[in-house]
């Protein structure tokens, strides 16, 4: 179980537009969190196997749903090429649902339904490169579960409403299917059929609604290639309205179904996304599902869902829809290729929500937002952004490591290429025609990364992808008269499978006039660089911009006399909850200065003359990390501090 940490920043807009973000770190562990909660019920360890003697081409989905009532029933037409010479074919379906017949060239075929997969008997063989289909027909109630599932009957306001969230492996609890990442669904058509006065939201283009009797027919049409987590459907008496953006190939409507008690609060709201689709559209590529829309339909699920170009989502708040429509691109058209690459949906798609504030806000928030990210995953000293264990539905959907991790990688990633050639690899790794509407791995992303940077990443990967924690650093700063400075970089790791990380790490120097950040190669520990400034710099500030997945353990800035300072300083206790000790032997401090990680002020100290130690009290400042800065003349000594 993820643990729950207090909050040290935070976050402030001055745009309108921007009036509706969550505190970062609590928005991805909310809703990576409730992804995980709703699928703890579904899990299941699946066959690998599974489906791979055919290739799906297109699936016709024919159902009926009244949303008052927990209950499907309908037929799935799969057509499909054979990929070798078959006698069988199988697919999973829940056990608690019923199939009522197999029918093949319009006769009923024999089946076995023992468990949650069933296997479908042919009377000839299908030779392989043959392309052939299949129909199923089958009804039930689909398991609820406790809590959240893949079909879940429930109310809003009073009104009945169905609605379906099949990611990772719920997808059998309501449809008989290949529940593949790899073997994306070519086209599909879906016909739903559901008492008058309700809508249905799903993939694609709506093409009709047809009236039928009490009853109404909406069909919707996809013609992109599509993973089976992605199909989708919600039914309920849904207000309709669009809102649409104009992008670099085309305008694209963005389809809304939301709730009729919600319809003010929702259109105030869709309306800010639209900067953000225009945002991504021109960063990585076109909208990929330009020719037909992208949408957002309400339930009441927790958090959202990217189903391909109709996004669920619980409410309108601007980071879910940022994150959610990202997926769009990284996610959808773009799938990973399996569980253990799940950061490839997630960690960009938080990245890309953190890029709305580097382009469409102010540097202060970007900047916040960083190291916002940067505290929530130093929490922890442990853990991969490469899933290690995808039989754990709460591994794959951390929020700490395949989110939060997985995007501040990329942001390092992005420091240490350059813009250029990083955006240059996001746009080339999503166009990519092998990679395009189909899957990608970690080793597909990181063939792009090099190709961009014209350098191998293999030990960036290694460090930061595939092995665990982060560096804790100590800087040793010297400033001479000449204002020559000598720095040294002492670093531990947070875990024992990385024995250094090789960082370009970014210090600036500073007098209050006069400021410059330099980037230090440092390739090894306990390494000392030698500058030249041209002014005399007296503060020095450890990766201002926030660029690092990195703790500062200790800062020391001295004119030759700090070193003995600092090994006759103690703070205790720390961590600490009301008050702090400082004891020293000699020289007394003059002032104490607290600041969190962003670099903001929060409280000063001037203790009193006289005595070897002095006890701040601290019971007012909120819980989390902060630099405690101790000046003793023109020398000053930081040490971080954890606020209980």
């Amino acid at each position: 179980m993820k643990k729950y940490y207090l909050l040290i920043l935070a976050l402030c807009y001055s745009l309108t537009v921007f009036s509706q973000r969550q505190h970062e770190k609590d928005f991805i562990k909310h809703i990576s969190q409730q992804e995980a909660r709703s699928h703890e019920n579904i899990f299941k360890a699946g066959n690998t196997k599974l489906g791979d003697n055919y290739d799906l081409n297109y699936h016709r989905m024919h159902w009926f749903v009244d949303p008052s009532v927990n209950y499907i029933s309908g037929s799935i037409t799969s057509y499909f090429t054979a990929l070798s010479t078959i006698n069988q074919m199988v697919f999973e379906l829940n056990s608690v649902l019923t199939i009522d017949s197999v029918k093949y060239h319009n006769n009923q075929l024999t089946f076995s339904h023992p468990d949650n997969t069933f296997t479908i008997d042919f009377p000839t063989a299908i030779a392989a490169g043959a392309m052939d289909s299949v129909c199923v027909y089958y009804h039930g109630a689909p398991p609820q579960g406790a809590g959240f599932g893949s079909f879940i009957q429930s109310n809003h306001g009073g009104t009945p409403i169905i609605w379906t969230l099949s990611e990772p492996f719920g997808a059998p609890d309501w449809w008989p299917c290949k529940n593949s990442l790899t073997d994306k669904i070519d086209s599909i058509d879906i016909y739903v059929t559901t008492t008058n006065g309700n809508r249905v939201g799903s993939n694609g283009l709506l093409i009709s609604e047809t009236v039928a009797g009490a009853n109404k027919i909406f069909h919707w049409r996809h013609r992109y290639p599509i993973a089976t987590y992605l199909i989708a459907i919600a039914v309920t008496n849904y207000y309709a309205y669009s809102d649409h953006a104009s992008l670099q190939n085309g305008t694209l409507e963005i389809l809304n179904y939301v709730y009729p008690e919600d319809s003010s609060y929702a259109r105030q709201n869709t309306p800010t996304l639209i900067p953000v689709i225009q945002l991504y559209d021109s960063l990585f590529s076109d909208y990929p599902y330009l020719d037909e829309k992208y949408g957002h339909a309400q339930f009441n699920w927790g958090g959202g869902m990217e189903h391909q170009t109709m996004t669920f989502l619980v409410n309108y708040g601007f980071d879910l829809m940022a994150h959610e429509l990202a997926h769009q691109w990284f996610g959808d058209k773009v799938t990973c290729k399996s569980w253990h690459d799940i950061w490839i949906n997630e960690g960009f798609a938080t990245y890309l929500t953190g890029l709305t504030y580097y382009f469409l806000s102010n540097h202060a928030e970007w900047i916040s937002w960083k190291a916002d990210n940067i505290f929530y995953i130093t929490t922890e000293t442990w853990g991969s952004v490469y899933c290690d264990d995808t039989s754990n539905v709460s591994r794959i959907f951390d929020g700490r490591l395949s989110y939060t991790k997985g995007a501040m990688v990329l942001n390092m990633l992005r420091f240490k290429m350059g813009d250029s050639a990083f955006f240059t690899c996001l746009k080339n790794y999503i166009t990519d025609p092998l990679l395009a509407y189909g899957t990608a791995s970690t080793d597909d992303f990181k063939a792009h990364a090099e190709a961009s940077y014209g350098a191998n990443l293999t030990d960036f990967f290694n460090d930061w992808i595939y092995n665990q924690g982060h560096p804790i650093y100590t800087l040793n700063s010297t400033i001479h008269a000449d204002s020559s400075v000598s720095i040294n970089f002492l670093q531990s790791q947070s875990h024992p499978s990385v024995s250094f990380f090789k960082l370009p790490v970014p210090v600036r120097f500073s007098n209050g006039i006069n400021d410059t950040t330099l980037v230090f190669d440092n390739t090894q520990n306990n390494q000392t660089f030698d500058i030249q400034l041209n002014f005399f710099p007296t503060q020095v500030t450890f990766d201002p911009e926030k660029e690092l997945i990195a703790v500062l353990d200790t800062l020391i800035v001295n004119t030759g006399h700090c070193a003995a300072i600092e090994n006759q300083l103690d703070i205790f206790p720390n961590p600490a909850s009301e008050i702090i000790t400082i004891s020293y032997n000699g020289q007394q401090p003059e002032k104490v200065s607290i600041y969190d990680l962003s670099g903001a002020l929060v409280t000063e100290y001037f203790p009193a003359v006289g005595g070897n130690s002095f006890v701040m009290d601290i019971s007012g400042v909120n819980s989390g990390f902060y630099f405690l800065k101790i000046s003793f003349n023109n020398n000053t000594v930081t040490r971080k501090i954890v606020k209980l």
